[in-house]
């Protein structure tokens, strides 16, 4: 297998493990194990990887240099903490757009934001540990797979 195909068959599966155990959490807070929570689940699935699949790495991207320039007084494994925890926050966030309107569609916003509340404090505690576990277990091993797989 070549190494490109490797690379995308690593980050493929991560998405597909913590995207759908998280976008799982997310739908089933919101409508339960009803009739249709396996369609509902797996379409807001499908919508969260791609909507995060093409603007992931330029959200990492970014949020690392943010980290990096704001706290660069910390140690990197606090760097990589805090990495972790602005990561959870942020793609969190947009899994919990997407799922809420694939859910519930467009409302009015006060209904909107009280649903898209619910649906993210659900998966944020199952994210922040799997944030933090990315950015210090996993992050440095695909690094060093990278680095020798090139």
């Amino acid at each position: 297998m070549s190494k490109i195909v490797q690379k995308i068959a690593v980050i493929a599966s991560l998405v597909i493990v913590f995207g759908g155990f998280l976008t799982f959490l997310m739908t089933w807070k919101n409508i339960g194990f009803s009739d249709n929570f396996m369609l509902t689940w797996l379409t807001s699935f499908a919508l969260c990887v791609l909507c995060i699949a093409p603007i992931g790495g330029v959200i990492a991207f970014l949020v690392h240099r943010f980290v990096n320039s704001v706290l660069h007084n910390l140690s990197p494994l606090k760097q990589n903490i805090c990495f972790g925890l602005v990561m959870a926050v942020v793609m969190e966030s947009i899994m919990a757009i997407v799922t809420t309107v694939n859910i519930h569609g467009f409302m009015v916003l006060k209904e909107f934001v009280d649903f898209w509340l619910v649906t993210f404090v659900s998966a944020l505690p199952a994210g922040l540990v799997i944030s933090v576990l990315m950015s210090l277990v996993i992050k440095p091993k695909l690094a060093a797979f990278w680095a020798k797989a090139a």
